[in-house]
């Protein structure tokens, strides 16, 4: 089965991502902070990780490059509500 990590603080984001991926048979997994989704994918292994950019201890930019760091090649798929193409970029 196809293991995803949410890593998302604002719960009616993550319930939605969550119901609709069971639905479509993905075991889920969820953190709500950046430190939390880190200590996550440090310890287990993932299919994808979907990552909230603007999150609580460590944000998303951070925890990205501190994926790549331990070597982790899991897929990230980044969520932003930020709308500016600088951001975007990032």
């Amino acid at each position: 089965m196809t293991r995803i990590l949410i890593v998302e603080d604002e719960e009616s984001i993550l319930m939605a991502l969550e119901d609709n991926l069971k639905l479509e048979g993905y075991e889920i997994v969820h953190a709500l902070d950046g430190e939390e989704g880190l200590s996550k994918v440090i310890e287990n292994s993932y299919d994808l990780i979907i990552l909230d950019i603007m999150l609580p201890k460590i944000n998303g930019f951070d925890v990205c490059r501190r994926i790549r760091q331990e070597g982790i090649s899991t897929p990230i798929l980044m969520l932003t509500a930020k709308s500016q193409e600088i951001d975007k970029v990032l």
